[in-house]
């Protein structure tokens, strides 16, 4: 019974603007005058001490495998914020404890700070009608974030998008959250602000080509198969966490490369694409699926998949690919590039 609320909240926010809860986000706040050198040490991006700047970035084992992906805010010069996903915050606490020095404190903040969402092509202009900030490109850029005010609120807003989206993700204390959502909510109605729940965002991702720990990456993986290559800096002069195993896995192919696949054929949750489902080049399996769902926005059952390395998209382009769910093959075409390729950074 998901898929109608699913379809109006996706068409809409593609359209006009939607609200997001990502108060489940996992947080951690570290602190101290190492923190910028250890974050260094355990991220494979160039973490910058600047700021306002938001890093996307991964955490590796020593194989190279990635243990998690997150967002590194500097909210003040050795203050950084932590943001993963919910699923995995004992996961990501544990890793990053493990490897920090005792000169460096963190927090898990989780509880106390909730997140919101407004994403969609009027969400800049939205929130220029309840906040004096500056939020045009020149003046708040993306991939970075600032205190704000809306309506006396103190929020720390950041310009991000999981769901390929022009939009804002605001910070807010927990016990100002309700306040807040509801001035959104109130002049969201002059905008056709419509609620956006985890179905929604995850069709959004897909659609957008971006990844979920869990599923689509996993210390199974490393970011040369999952086409993550721009997470990693060999410019810092910092020998990180997994670094002497990447230079290895640059050198030679890949094991497996990850795509995304369309059914030819496609009709909302017909065939139920999940995960684990085998890909097939005529009657040999190439590999399997890793996340799977139906676009609404354009009409496509979609899969992200990885297929082992004597393939490639230009050899399976024109070829005859499947996906088999429930014993039952379906005809998939391979894509090059993500079907929402907006420029959501303006």
């Amino acid at each position: 019974n998901w898929y109608p609320s699913a379809e109006f909240e996706t068409k809409n926010a593609r359209k006009n603007v939607g609200l997001f809860d990502f108060s489940s986000f996992s947080k951690f706040d570290l602190k101290g005058k190492k923190t910028h050198q250890e974050l260094q040490k355990i991220c494979t991006a160039n973490i910058k001490n600047d700021i306002g700047k938001t890093t996307y970035t991964h955490m590796l084992n020593e194989d190279g495998g990635i243990e998690t992906d997150l967002t590194v805010v500097c909210m003040a010069k050795d203050h950084f914020r932590v943001i993963s996903s919910a699923a995995n915050r004992d996961h990501d606490k544990h890793h990053i404890l493990k490897h920090l020095t005792e000169k460096v404190n963190l927090e898990d903040i989780t509880e106390d700070i909730s997140c919101l969402g407004l994403f969609g092509p009027k969400s800049r202009e939205m929130i220029s009608k309840i906040s004096k900030d500056d939020f045009s490109k020149e003046k708040f850029s993306f991939g970075y974030g600032k205190y704000i005010k809306i309506k006396n609120i103190k929020v720390w807003a950041q310009r991000l998008s999981y769901v390929g989206e022009l939009g804002f993700e605001l910070y807010v204390e927990t016990n100002k959250a309700t306040d807040l959502y509801n001035i959104l909510i109130e002049e969201g109605k002059n905008f056709k602000l419509s609620h956006c729940g985890m179905h929604a965002m995850d069709i959004m991702r897909m659609e957008s080509g971006f990844l979920h720990w869990g599923h689509d990456i996993s210390p199974e993986e490393n970011q040369y198969e999952a086409g993550l290559k721009f997470a990693i800096s060999f410019k810092k002069n910092v020998n990180f966490i997994g670094k002497e195993a990447l230079l290895k896995l640059r050198e030679k192919k890949p094991n497996k490369q990850r795509y995304m696949f369309i059914l030819k054929e496609s009709k909302p949750g017909y065939p139920l694409l999940l995960h684990e489902e085998p890909i097939y080049l005529e009657d040999k399996i190439i590999g399997r699926t890793t996340s799977g769902n139906y676009s609404f926005c354009y009409d496509k059952n979609l899969s992200f998949g990885y297929v082992n390395s004597e393939n490639s998209y230009e050899t399976l382009k024109d070829k005859n690919i499947f996906i088999e769910v429930e014993k039952k093959k379906y005809p998939v075409t391979i894509l090059e590039k993500s079907l929402n390729q907006k420029n959501y950074r303006n």
